[in-house]
């Protein structure tokens, strides 16, 4: 998504670039699970946050309001939540000099006391694997980061993502340029790039039967490449505003239960309850989307699962938090109404009160 036109910022010496509402939306969600990020993480540790395609820094829908880019919004969650006795560092890689000296100031007039942020001017895929070169060499341990990968194409490397995965306390949130690739499918230029990006030759078993659901198949294998170097992956769908039709796929890698768990939370209380941006069709429910039918469809599930054995209500969220569209919170809702109905009993490891269900607390279908 190319930004075509810069819009000069009325008595600032910086510009912006224009958004559209799913900018807007990606950068909600992106600020939310920052705040909780940060709460978590810094408690014990310093932390970085890494963005790696970062922009001009503001933004306009209208050419009179004007609003800060990721790079801002994630000090400015910072100086809300974080915790001021560790450190953050935020690093800020962009290609262009243009966009980077921009977003300097940009930083200056929104989070004036921020520590300096680290500014990159180059590529992303470059300058990560430079760092991380220079850690290994040296046997330095990375602090916990958060890398934000928003790039305008599909340029990125699976093996990048790989390295960055292999990191401990290492979380990617990433922009998959769905509409990009699958016009590029068949493009003969594009080849290395989509080896690179899927980090496999698999996809050209999707170019080469266009009778497949292609959309189902590009994310189901891009998304089963990344599981080979994260535990938990979760794509939400991002539509274009005004038509049913995907622009890209915002997808998060953790290794964490709890950061999975939290993301889908986050991205829910953007979207109005959905796990993904609809545009105009956002209140346009449909069937699955109807309370009714998601409770029916846990519960099967949930029965199905306990069924062989009993487990920790941790193990069950586990299984389901990436494989399925429910939040936690939905897991934990129909267990009880399973309690309550006498299918399911609970023996308390972690939880004191009778109707709590916690972590190593062990649920088992009654026979």
């Amino acid at each position: 998504m190319p930004k075509s036109k810069t819009i000069s910022v009325p008595g600032k010496n910086y510009y912006a670039w224009r958004i559209k509402e799913h900018t807007k939306t990606k950068h909600d969600i992106l600020q939310s699970y920052l705040v909780k990020w940060f709460i978590i993480l810094s408690k014990y540790h310093p932390v970085n946050y890494f963005d790696c395609f970062g922009g001009c820094g503001a933004y306009t829908s209208d050419g009179i309001a004007f609003e800060p880019g990721s790079p801002i919004l994630a000090a400015q969650a910072w100086l809300n939540k974080g915790n001021k006795t560790n450190n953050l560092r935020i690093i800020c890689i962009e290609k262009k000099l243009g966009n980077l000296e921009n977003l300097k100031k940009v930083f200056e007039d929104y989070v004036p006391n921020l520590k300096e942020p680290y500014f990159i001017q180059n590529d992303f895929d470059h300058s990560v694997n430079t760092l991380l070169d220079d850690i290994d060499k040296t046997d330095k341990v990375l602090a916990p980061s958060f890398f934000f990968i928003d790039p305008f194409g599909f340029s990125l490397k699976h093996n990048t993502i790989k390295r960055i995965m292999s990191v401990e306390k290492s979380e990617v949130f990433l922009n998959f340029m769905y509409d990009s690739v699958q016009r590029h499918l068949t493009n003969p230029k594009a080849e290395n790039c989509m080896d690179e990006l899927f980090g496999c030759e698999k996809w050209r078993d999707i170019s080469d039967n266009p009778s497949r659901n292609k959309e189902e198949a590009i994310i189901g294998l891009y998304r089963n490449q990344l599981k080979k170097v994260a535990k938990f992956v979760i794509p939400f769908r991002v539509c274009y505003p005004d038509r049913n039709r995907t622009i890209y796929y915002l997808i998060h890698l953790t290794n964490n239960c709890n950061g999975a768990s939290i993301m889908k939370s986050c991205v829910a209380e953007v979207n109005n309850g959905i796990l993904s941006y609809l545009g105009k069709q956002k209140d346009q429910h449909t069937l699955f989307e109807s309370s009714s039918y998601k409770e029916k469809d846990l519960r099967t599930k949930l029965i199905e699962l306990l069924s062989p054995k009993a487990m920790t209500y941790n193990e069950i969220v586990v299984q389901l938090i990436d494989s399925t569209p429910y939040l936690e919170k939905d897991i934990k809702r129909v267990l009880k109404f399973l309690r309550n109905e006498g299918l399911v009993s609970k023996t308390a490891v972690s939880s004191k009160q009778k109707n709590a269900i916690l972590g190593d607390d062990i649920l088992t279908v009654m026979v």
